[in-house]
């Protein structure tokens, strides 16, 4: 069963003036239509009055100037061109830094891009101006949907409705974050409320036609979808809907109809392209499916899905490095799209490299079985490929539980299961442990930092000595230093225990806090997003399955780039804080700082910094568990800093761990 993100734009605001007709010359009602058509118009009209009141420059109050340059966007936007509305938006909020409308549609047209961690940054922005905006709350709820993060969605969505409660809009997106999260009948419940406050919206038919599809109603799923595209016969939507139940159904002849109709509506939707892809892979429809999946990923180079389902076709094809090349890709961007591994495996078979292919069917097998027939198959065919391989017969299918996945295309995803428990395995450990180290000390625009790189190979070393498989990475610049985390991403799959350590130096702005790699200037805000890795994604990977999660931030030190960025920001540099930000632990993890929060840490003057040192000390003691081990680790270091540092740490987990168990 295939989901799509559908999104929304939301309502502007803009606060254009208008002066009495009367009262004005004619040049100055000419300038006064400008601004009404800039407000009211659509489509090229509305661009070519913006750009009049635009082009007048500081005649135009710097209101006026920024309401213009985001409603040029919203014609842009509306027309499909994400990146000229960018544009836009990034001079109405240059002109005026307390446009919260500028932030939150520039939010919603990187959600269209599908950067979702740079649109919530935006929605960010937009909430610092304007906390008690419904709107904004509701977007960034739909960003953190389309990220996977559905609490954090439902929680924005409550505020929104709280906010909102008679906006069916608010209602319809918390519903999309329940039926993600697998809760279709208080998805349901939601979809019923937002129809009751506006029951001729398409939109949430469509919706409800999506949550019936989850629950195998697909008949009812049909209506609902009929019933969008008889209220707007020009809802591509609907018509994708409709496809993704035929299909479901068994019927693909009507879910290409379907199809043709949604791509007829809007060419550029690269959830139809890959679907009808996927349709003609699977009637042996070859070319024909890889102009479909070529334009899909033309459009959206970031869609893990259809480069597995291209890759499928070129193996298919008989064209085996190009395939591997595209499914390394789409495990690359989606490290969980469980039937690439299937689909290469089957790619590095045809070449005769038996040790690679059957290291990808164990990687699959390795894998909770999703609810989706494509995932299930993908999982079968790689239980027959492997027991083929090593002339045994095929093994049972596990029997674990997936939680739904929102791909919005065919590939599906699903969760990896718990590996073999480890023999001396902490209490709840199962699977392997995995570890990313990170030591930041050769910093090209600020002075050298010179104990972490020193403080993260000694940290890695004592890993290694305890069983954990280490990444590691010293010195890193922006490029390398993301590289690392998505291959610690790509590892994590199966892991009992995932622990992230790093060293250098670090910044929190808003409360958020950032890992600064080593080529990072910071001149201005824009460059935090760019140049800078917030912490919390990185614990969000860790975090998206039940295991021991363990994060150590030797990253407090005075930073002369927290300065900088704060001189840059103006009147918002009391966002830029002192050390790092308190952060709480999610269920099963455990986040320790080398001092308390806002505060700075001490580099030291010997080989490691006074954490770092503590931290080696006891880290191999057997039969001592964590949480007694860090209260040690702050004795030592407040003694070692005649208590001017004082570690601190926030925990929950839920049971104990003991990095040596006792013999």
């Amino acid at each position: 069963m295939v989901r799509s993100a559908f999104s929304f734009l939301a309502a502007l605001s803009l606060s254009f003036a208008l002066i009495p007709a009367l009262a004005i010359s004619p040049a100055a009602a000419r300038q006064d239509r400008d601004k009404t058509i800039c407000v009211r118009a659509t489509g090229d009209e509305k661009i070519e009055a913006c750009s009049r009141v635009i082009d007048r420059g500081d005649r135009e109050s710097r209101e006026e100037r920024s309401g213009a340059f985001v409603a040029r966007a919203l014609a842009y936007s509306e027309r499909g061109d994400y990146d000229l509305a960018i544009r836009d938006l990034d001079d109405a909020a240059s002109v005026n830094p307390r446009n919260s409308v500028a932030f939150n549609n520039r939010g919603y047209n990187y959600s269209q891009k599908g950067d979702y961690d740079r649109a919530i940054r935006d929605y960010d922005e937009a909430l610092q101006i304007a906390p008690r905006s419904p709107i904004t709350l509701a977007n960034r709820a739909d960003a953190f949907t389309s990220k996977g993060d559905y609490d954090r969605a439902i929680t924005d969505a409550d505020s929104a409705v709280q906010l909102d409660p008679k906006n069916g809009v608010n209602f319809y997106v918390r519903a999309r974050a329940y039926e993600l999260k697998g809760d279709y009948d208080r998805a349901l419940r939601d979809c019923d409320d937002a129809l009751h406050l506006n029951p001729n919206s398409a939109n949430f038919y469509a919706r409800r036609g999506d949550i019936y599809r989850d629950k195998s109603d697909d008949d009812r799923a049909i209506r609902d979808y009929d019933e969008a595209i008889r209220l707007d016969p020009k809802n591509w939507y609907a018509d994708y809907g409709r496809a993704l139940a035929d299909l479901d159904k068994g019927d693909n002849d009507h879910a290409v109809r379907d199809l043709d109709e949604a791509l007829r509506l809007n060419p550029r939707s690269v959830d139809a392209l890959n679907t009808r892809g996927f349709i003609f892979r699977m009637s042996g429809e070859y070319d024909r499916a890889l102009r479909d999946l070529d334009e899909a990923i033309r459009l959206n180079p970031k869609v893990a899905a259809a480069y597995s389902n291209r890759g499928d076709v070129l193996r298919r094809k008989g064209d085996l490095d190009r395939a591997i090349a595209d499914l390394n890709e789409a495990l690359r961007l989606m490290p969980a799209i469980t039937p690439a591994y299937v689909i290469r495996g089957q790619a590095y078979e045809a070449k005769g490299d038996i040790e690679k292919a059957k290291a990808d069917y164990q990687a699959a097998l390795s894998r909770t079985p999703g609810k989706f027939t494509t995932t299930k198959a993908a999982m079968e065919t790689a239980r027959e490929r492997l027991a083929a391989l090593n002339g045994a017969p095929a093994a049972p299918a596990p029997v674990a539980k997936a939680a739904p996945a929102d791909t919005g295309r065919p590939a599906s995803v699903a969760t990896a299961t718990s590996g073999p428990a480890n023999a001396s395995a902490s209490d709840g450990e199962r699977g392997p442990r995995i570890a990313l180290v990170i030591g930041n000390g050769a910093y090209t625009n600020v002075a050298q930092l010179p104990n972490p790189p020193n403080d993260a190979r000694d940290i890695a070393g004592a890993l290694r000595d305890l069983g954990f498989k280490v990444i590691e990475g010293y010195d890193l610049d922006g490029n390398k230093m993301r590289s690392k985390i998505e291959e610690f991403s790509a590892a994590m799959p199966g892991a009992g225990v995932t622990l992230l350590y790093y060293a250098g130096h670090g910044i929190q702005v808003a409360g958020k806090n950032y890992l600064i790699p080593v080529d990072a200037k910071l001149e201005h805000p824009s460059s935090l997003g760019l140049e800078a890795i917030e912490v919390g994604t990185v614990i969000s990977d860790m975090e998206s399955e039940k295991r021991i999660n363990l994060v150590f931030l030797d990253a407090c030190r005075d930073n002369p780039l927290s300065r900088s960025l704060a001189s840059s920001m103006g009147t918002r540099s009391l966002t830029v804080g002192q050390g790092l930000a308190s952060v709480n632990a999610g269920i099963g993890t455990l986040i320790t700082f080398a001092t308390s929060p806002d505060t700075t840490a001490l580099d030291g003057s010997g080989r490691n910094s006074p954490f770092t040192a503590a931290l080696l000390n006891h880290i191999r003691t057997p039969g001592l568990e964590v949480r007694t081990m860090l209260t040690r680790v702050r004795a030592d270091v407040i003694k070692a800093t005649n208590e001017r540092q004082v570690p601190w740490d926030h925990s929950s987990l839920t049971g104990e761990f003991y990095f040596k168990p006792g013999s």
